[in-house]
Order: C-alpha cells, then sequence, then structure tokens
C-alpha cells in the first residue's frame, strides 16, 4: 500500500476486532501482514561494526517529559494504599512509572552528575526510584553502612550524606523515593553480643558470609538488629531536606528484607542436612510446637521442598518475623506503605500468604530473549509471573523487572511491560536498574545499568507516557482465581502449571483469591465485587488451543506468538513490536513496514490528544543495540522501512538528535493526509517529533 484513508482505516480495524472476538481471522486480518525471505530481509544491510554509535547520550534525554511530575515529589501528601490501589494524600490516584539506582551510584561524590542524572531520570518519564544496595557491605564500599567498624549497628555519616543529596535531587524533580531496609547486609563478628542476646549459631551466618537471609525468621537477635538498623535508618534527618525518612511524603514505600522468604527459596537452610544444627534445633521446635497446636502431621510439616503442610508452617513462620518487624516500623511513626518481602525467583502461589502481612504485595520478574515468541498453550513469560503475585484486593508493586544485556531483542520489553501494566492495573512499576555505577560517564558496559542502553532507555518515555498517561485501557473483565485451602498449599500452582494465569495475563485483569484457613488465623482475605468473575479451576483456558494469538478484552493490546510480535493500538499510543519486519502492519492512525527484521515503533501523543488531533507526536524506533566487546558507545542497528502517519496537516517533523533540544528537520512527505518518513541507514536517532 502507498498510502492510506483515515476513515478506511477504522472500519478495517472495527471489522477485524470483530472477527477476532469471533476468535476467527484475527492474525490475517487485523494486520495484513505479508513475510518475505530472510535473504531479501538482510539484502544491502550494513555490518553492526558500521551501525551508527553513540545515540544515547549518558547524562542527557531524547525528551523532556518532566511536565508529568508535580514538584517537589510529596507535595500531594503522603501515598497510602486505598482498596487495592495507591492514592496519594489528596486522594488522587497514584501510579508510578520507575526505575532503581543501586550500590555505588548511591554514594556518588560529584554533585553536579547527581543533579544531572536526576534531572535525566525525570526528563525520560519517571517519578519513582527505587533505592537498593544501599547495605550490600560484600561488594559495595562505601555503603550506608559503616565499614571502618567490627560491627554492622552504625551508619556511615558520609555516606548518609552523598544518599541524602541523591534523594534531595530527586525529590526536587518530582520523583518518589523506595526504600529497601534490608539487602545485603553481613553480620559480623561485633554484631555477636546486643542487648537482643548473644547470636547463639553466628558461626552458621560466618558459613554463608555473614548472610542473614532466612536466618532472621528463626532467630530473635538477627530480628532484633534489624530493628536496630531500621530505627537508625528511619530516624536519619535527611540534611538537604529537614526530614527524616520516616516522616518524609516523597517515600511510596518501604522493603523489610529483599528476596527473602523461607516459603519457598530459603527454608531449606533449616534442614538436619544443611550443617546449620543451631537453626535446626530452633526450626524443629517451632514446627513441632505448631503441628501441637494445629494438629498438622510433623513428618510431612517439617518437609520444607514439599506441597503439603510445610507450606501452611512456613508461612505461619514468615508471619511471625512479619509482625514483629511491621509493629516496630509502626512503632517509629511509618505510614508509608510497607511491602515484606517479594514474590520472586519462580515462587509458587503458597508463597503468597505470607506477603499479605505488609500493605502492598512485591514481585521480581526478569525476561528472556524471544519471550514474545512463547506460546501461552506451552508454557509461561515472565510478565505472566509478574500477574501470579496479584492477590485480590491489595496494590501489586514491581520493583525489579528487566529482559537484560546481552538479550539481542531485549527492545521488545519496555512497551509490552507498560501495556499489560496498564490492563492489568498495576501499581508501580520499576526497572532494575538505572544504573548501579558511580555516576561519571562510564566506558564498559554493565548488566544491570540500562542508564546508556538505548534498546531499553530509548523506549522508556514512550512507556512512561502510555502508562502513566492511561493512553491503554485497564481491562474490561476482572477474573479472581479463587484458590481453596488444598489448591493453595498442597499443590505447585504458578504460571507454568496453571493455563487460567496464562491465558488471562493478556486478555483481562486477573487475580488471585486467598483462602481463609484455621491454622492461619492472621490471613487477610478480600471478597471479589459481585463484577468479578469467580474461577476455581487453575486449568481453565480462556484462549482457544488452536489460536496462535491473543487479544485484550479492550481490543487495544495484540501478541501473536507464532510470528513474534505484539502490538498496542489506542488513540493515543500506537506500537509494534518484535518480529514485524517484511509485514504491512495496519493500526488506527499508523502504517509500519519495514524490513529490519525486529524492531520497536512506537508513535506516541504527547498533547493528550488522539494521535489524529495531536500537535505534539514523538516517533520512537528502536532495533538491536550491540556493544563490540562489551565496551562503549552501543552501536544502533538502522531501521529501514517506512512509517505512516495520519495526522493534522501544519505539524513539523524533527529529528531528535543528542542532547535534548537538538531538534533537526528531516524529510517527511504529506500525503493524503498522511505524514510518511522514510526510513533509512544513515538516519543517527532513535527519536523524531511532529509538532
Amino acid at each position: 500500500m502507498t498510502g492510506f484513508q483515515h476513515q478506511s482505516v477504522l472500519g478495517y480495524f472495527y471489522k477485524a476486532m470483530i472477527l477476532c472476538l469471533l476468535g476467527t481471522g484475527c492474525n490475517d486480518v487485523m494486520l495484513n501482514t505479508t513475510a518475505v525471505s530472510s535473504e531479501s530481509v538482510q539484502d544491502g544491510y550494513i555490518t553492526p561494526l558500521e551501525w551508527p554509535s553513540g545515540l544515547l547520550e549518558y547524562d542527557a534525554a531524547p525528551i523532556d517529559l518532566r511536565y508529568l511530575n508535580h514538584k517537589p515529589a510529596g507535595v500531594k501528601g503522603p501515598v497510602r494504599v486505598a482498596g487495592d490501589t495507591l492514592v496519594y494524600g489528596d486522594g488522587t490516584h497514584a501510579r508510578f512509572w520507575g526505575t532503581n539506582v543501586a550500590a555505588y551510584a548511591l554514594f556518588s561524590e560529584d554533585d553536579n552528575e547527581i543533579e544531572k542524572q536526576a534531572r535525566r531520570i525525570a526528563q525520560l518519564g519517571h517519578n519513582l526510584v527505587r533505592i537498593h544496595h544501599h547495605d550490600s557491605t560484600r561488594w559495595v564500599n562505601p555503603t550506608v553502612i559503616d565499614q571502618s567498624r567490627g560491627d554492622s549497628r552504625h551508619l556511615d555519616e558520609d555516606a548518609m550524606q552523598r544518599l541524602d543529596y541523591l534523594i534531595h535531587c530527586l525529590r526536587e524533580e518530582g520523583v518518589y523515593i523506595w526504600l529497601d531496609l534490608h539487602v545485603g547486609r553481613q553480620i559480623k563478628p561485633g554484631d555477636i553480643v546486643s542487648e537482643w542476646g548473644e547470636i547463639l549459631g553466628y558461626e552458621e551466618l560466618e558459613r554463608q558470609d555473614g548472610s542473614l537471609v532466612g536466618f532472621n525468621y528463626y532467630n530473635d537477635a538477627i530480628r532484633g538488629l534489624m530493628q536496630e538498623f531500621n530505627e537508625l535508618y528511619l530516624s536519619h534527618v535527611n540534611q538537604y531536606t529537614g526530614l527524616a525518612y520516616k516522616e518524609d511524603p516523597a517515600i511510596v514505600g518501604l522493603l523489610i528484607t529483599n528476596e527473602n522468604d523461607v516459603t519457598s527459596h530459603f527454608g531449606n537452610l533449616m534442614l538436619p542436612d544443611k550443617n546449620n544444627p543451631v537453626h535446626n534445633a530452633r526450626f524443629d521446635a517451632s514446627v513441632r510446637a505448631f503441628c501441637e497446636e494445629t494438629g498438622l502431621p510433623y513428618q510431612q510439616t517439617w518437609r520444607t521442598w514439599e506441597p503439603g503442610p510445610s507450606k501452611i508452617y512456613l508461612n505461619h513462620q514468615e508471619n511471625v518475623f512479619n509482625s514483629h518487624m511491621l509493629s516496630h516500623l509502626r512503632e517509629l511513626g511509618v505510614t508509608a506503605p510497607i511491602a515484606t518481602t517479594n514474590q520472586w525467583g519462580n515462587n509458587s502461589l503458597y508463597s503468597l500468604p505470607a506477603l499479605t502481612a505488609g500493605d502492598i504485595i512485591d514481585a521480581h520478574s526478569y525476561g528472556n530473549e524471544a519471550f514474545l515468541s512463547r506460546s501461552i498453550h506451552e508454557s509461561a513469560h515472565f510478565v505472566h509471573w509478574i500477574a501470579a503475585a496479584q492477590v485480590h484486593g491489595m496494590p501489586l508493586t514491581v520493583t525489579e523487572w528487566n529482559v537484560p544485556y546481552p538479550a539481542k531483542d531485549r527492545f521488545t520489553a519496555p512497551m509490552f511491560v507498560a501495556a499489560i501494566a496498564s490492563l492489568q492495573s498495576w501499581d508501580a512499576m520499576m526497572l532494575y536498574n538505572y544504573t548501579q555505577q558511580v555516576l561519571t560517564r562510564p566506558e564498559q558496559v554493565h548488566q544491570w545499568s540500562t542508564w546508556i542502553d538505548p534498546a531499553i532507555t530509548a523506549l522508556i518515555p514512550a512507556a512512561a507516557i502510555a502508562y502513566r498517561e492511561g493512553h491503554i485501557s485497564p481491562a474490561k473483565e476482572t477474573y479472581c482465581l479463587q484458590l481453596d485451602r488444598e489448591q493453595l498449599f498442597y499443590s505447585a500452582i504458578n504460571p507454568e502449571t496453571s493455563l487460567a494465569i496464562r491465558t488471562l495475563t493478556e486478555r483481562s485483569r486477573i487475580t488471585i483469591g486467598l483462602p481463609e484457613i484455621t491454622e492461619l488465623p492472621w490471613l487477610k482475605t478480600v471478597a471479589p465485587d459481585a463484577d468479578v468473575t469467580i474461577l476455581t479451576d487453575p486449568e481453565q483456558r480462556f484462549v482457544s488451543q488452536s489460536q496462535s494469538y491473543i487479544l485484550s478484552d479492550t481490543g487495544e493490546l495484540y501478541r501473536n506468538w507464532e510470528a513474534g510480535y505484539h502490538t498496542i493500538n489506542t488513540e493515543k499510543t500506537q506500537a509494534a513490536v518484535g518480529n514485524i519486519g517484511g509485514r504491512t502492519i495496519l493500526l488506527q492512525e499508523v502504517e509500519i513496514y519495514i524490513s529490519t527484521p525486529q524492531a520497536a515503533i512506537v508513535v506516541t501523543s504527547l498533547d493528550g490528544q488522539p494521535i489524529r488531533a495531536s500537535r505534539r507526536i514523538l516517533i520512537t524506533t528502536v532495533a538491536q543495540a550491540i556493544a563490540p566487546d562489551e565496551k562503549l558507545p552501543f552501536r544502533s542497528e538502522p531501521i529501514i522501512g517506512t512509517l505512516k502517519i495520519h495526522a493534522q496537516s501544519g505539524l513539523t517533523p524533527l529529528a531528535l538528535v543528542g542532547e535534548q533540544g537538538a531538534q533537526h528537520p528531516v524529510s517527511f512527505t504529506y500525503e493524503a493526509e498522511n505524514y510518511i518518513l522514510h526510513l533509512e541507514e544513515g538516519m543517527k536517532t532513535h527519536w523524531y517529533l511532529l509538532e
């Protein structure tokens, strides 16, 4: 096709939608795809070493989205929980598109660099930063813990000053803060004796390099040391804001302990064969007492690795610890929402009950290359695992997600995550990681520092706008997978074993309903409203087994795993991502045809108007990004093809090159009410603007 009219595209779209909802013809009708041979796709391509380099500056953003943030962060009052969502203190809905700043990056000494990065984080569209690996003394120096001592009980004043300034700069840019309390702290010899008693079994921690994970659930002295740190850290007054961390309204949430559960991961540390006799003895006494109280059979209850009574007990044991920690935090005056630990590392649903002791459920999930090609009939992808953490009636935050370098198609993740998070009405999404390197110009690639990787960061502005501004509709229908006692605790239900989770996540909203059981009287359960459809069969299927695609119940989101791509088709954001080379893709106002095999093409309204009426439109084009020999700068694969956008006449086309504000005219044509951009090898940018 050489051109198209707006009216005909809408008619085409709605005809396709009806056919899709009937379960016929979506693959061929909706997107009118035409395959080409791999030989023709590759014909004439320049080699990767000839791809343009340095298209993304480490200290500047392609577009400035700071106008999305209210300043300073916290001005609308402390964030709180209202039902299953987050709201600001003034009662307005709060939604966060965030990232992580971790480790060495927290303690940079150059004020100018800190200011630039805080500004850039906001420019990219983030309104939340998680402070992570602040205490990981095994591999980070400095940390908030003073490492010049023989204990881990004192804050490092210089490091806290650096962290204070970073938090201050972020607040001034309208970026909220998430604080972790425990991540990687090492217990040291000087900690053995304290007012909470002697750490019995210290040598068992020492064999784990001082790590307290798992052991904290069975050792009161460790719990006391954690509470002591929490009081020191949260009572610390930021010298730039004049506020203690615990009273700062810019603090969105707290995490008690990172990736630290006994329901799935660390319960096995207490078993007799793990050479931890002190903690094994405490574990055994605890199991016996619980069995005596509840009538559960001891011989099954101590078998931590098996579903069954053990999972009931382990949730109980986590809750004992959580109750102490939560009470202490509230006594300190903390009002921010609190998460206990995370749903992470392929936990099954039996790990969820203990997490409900907190105010919010938090999840971590990482994807693999080619996740868009994963059939929901056969296996789960990383976003399914996030969906499986959505406890009915509670907010859901995601403090870590990524499809990390060097996955060659990692550029497929940002828009997909923004799309499904919007469909599911999740509350806060935090990319792991903006950076954990010192805030200065980097020279080499770091897997967990995306700040200079165009395959991820070039797409963050478009994803942030789509998610934060509500460009993508929430699902029309909500389903609650209501589990009974046997299903939840006596089987391993998770996205790999549940068709219901896999076939609903990209279609409609899915939540997990937890049962009330006598053994866990504290377990939170929320009865679904009348308009929520109750499911009781985790194997129920919501997509025909013959289908190779899934369409959201809003009609806006589509994924074809056989072809390996997805589309977003709304009034204000239209995108095609994945294996889109050699296909003509028709969206409401956008037509895409490229020969580059894999790419992400996103068209975004920046002024809140539908694309057809917008006077400011951002166009983002990203394909592979490589770093030869792991050295920067990244080289960006050119995208070859044609992009047509139906929009108002009179807009000026610009290429955004290098530092934000460096705008260069670009050759568009305007034909039949369409702006036509011919994407060519010589275009050294990922972003274009129509305004």
